[in-house]
């Protein structure tokens, strides 16, 4: 993990109320308890990479206003396009599966397991932010013709990435059926 993203299992663990703090130390509550406060972190991380996408999907969307104030219409085909990838990315990215366990779960899901889990969800941080910064420094509101066009090419490209690690999240997730 990269030391400018906090863990946030740490966050979380530390911010428990009086209430979360008793079901600690109540028999047969505390793996139930540890279990939820790491999805919390989670679901937490995945809403932060949501963020982020958003933050690139804002810039496309500013160049597609761009290339129509400038009859640029050539490339409104691959920013809708890349448009569409990110928005379902995102959507998929925040309602991923979390391993959900219960408090008396039949099949139960072991903590190392949504470790695991947090871990695929703390590497998309990496990739939607290098998503972000290529977009920002190829200035891609701005940019017009061919040059556009490449960029959106390595923007769908980088997307189509995080959507394979996404898969291999979900191939994870599946495989916590079985204990």
């Amino acid at each position: 993990m990269s030391s400018e993203t906090p863990d946030l299992r740490n966050r979380v663990e530390d911010s428990r109320g009086l209430l979360k703090k008793i079901q600690l130390v109540v028999p047969g509550f505390r793996g139930y308890r540890q279990l939820e406060d790491l999805r919390e972190a989670d679901e937490l991380l995945r809403r932060q990479v949501v963020q982020m996408l958003q933050g690139t999907e804002s810039l496309v969307k500013q160049a597609r206003t761009n290339m129509v104030n400038n009859g640029d219409y050539g490339n409104l085909q691959p920013a809708a396009s890349l448009l569409s990838k990110m928005q379902m990315l995102e959507g998929d990215i925040m309602h991923a599966e979390q391993g959900y366990s219960g408090i008396s779960p039949a099949i139960r899901v072991k903590q190392q397991t949504l470790d695991a889990l947090y871990e695929y969800d703390y590497a998309f941080i990496a990739s939607a932010s290098l998503l972000k910064s290529t977009a920002d420094a190829a200035g891609i509101a701005s940019l017009s013709g061919d040059n556009l066009n490449s960029e959106l090419a390595k923007l769908s490209v980088m997307a189509d990435d995080i959507r394979s690690s996404l898969s291999k999240r979900m191939e994870a997730v599946e495989n916590i059926k079985v204990v």
